[in-house]
């Protein structure tokens, strides 16, 4: 199978694409950490241009690009990112114009004359490759072992990186849910405290027992200020306590109107 098929392939593949979207990184505002890697791939390979790219299906868009201002995406024309960053290890184009991958490619006939292209993917944890570190230059040139070598520690840098963005991402929303969660809960008790008290100052008028009746075996010695009833007619005073437990337990449960009737009142209000 061609490079060009793999690549075609690999760029709509939707666990892949599934995978980039997870990560949230995708026109998100410029990572500091993203440039020091970009600036690092340009300076161990000796180019003017270096990148940190995240491939989409339709487009090569930079999370980081150093000598390349004012580019913030590329198309996905095979040759160069869009086929390297699904190959295992590094891709590189040592004279672009002399190169049958990159021959016909429009960053190496356009304005920019790309002439070298050095890139290692980026990998996730579960194997998906997600983009590359790139090193471009216009001018030919061949890259050392040891040099290659820390261009795919860079990838490898940038896939660590996401996972750490993705764990706080996920750290934020989480405690965001617990903090939306407790306030949605402080709001209902209010609510509830609210009710409680106004149903207690006309409840108080009415004739009813001493004693709380709802302390289950051990008994409640506090008084009863509260009537309350259920969805099958039964009804009982209780403290405060015991009928807020009750209300917030057992969904059935409900405050007698004001004129006591439980249930028949509850229904027909």
């Amino acid at each position: 199978m061609s490079i060009t098929t793999d690549s075609n392939a690999a760029l709509t593949d939707p666990a892949r694409l599934a995978a980039v979207r997870r990560y949230e990184i995708l026109d998100a505002p410029a990572d500091g950490q993203f440039d020091t890697i970009a600036a690092a791939a340009a300076a161990v390979c000796g180019t003017p241009i270096a990148t940190v790219s995240i491939v989409d299906a339709d487009r090569v868009w930079f999370a980081a690009a150093k000598g390349l201002d004012g580019v913030t995406q590329v198309g996905t024309e095979p040759g160069l990112c869009a086929s390297a960053f699904c190959v295992d290890g590094p891709y590189v184009v040592n004279d672009a114009v002399t190169d049958p991958r990159t021959l016909d490619h429009p960053l190496v006939r356009g304005e920019l004359g790309l002439r070298f292209y050095a890139a290692a993917p980026i990998v996730t944890t579960d194997g998906h490759h997600l983009g590359t570190v790139t090193a471009i230059d216009a001018a030919p040139r061949e890259l050392t072992e040891s040099q290659t070598a820390v261009l795919a520690h860079l990838a490898d840098q940038v896939a660590q990186h996401l996972e750490l963005r993705l764990a706080t991402l996920t750290a934020v929303r989480a405690e965001r849910e617990l903090r939306d969660d407790a306030e949605r809960r402080a709001a209902a008790a209010a609510e509830l405290a609210a009710r409680m008290h106004a149903a207690a100052a006309v409840h108080a008028t009415r004739q009813h027992p001493e004693q709380c009746q709802l302390g289950g075996a051990g008994g409640c010695t506090a008084p009863a200020e509260l009537k309350i009833a259920d969805s099958w007619g039964d009804s009982a005073w209780g403290c405060t306590d015991h009928v807020e437990e009750a209300i917030i337990n057992v969904r059935s449960v409900f405050i007698a109107s004001e004129e006591l009737g439980g249930l028949a009142a509850y229904l027909n209000r």
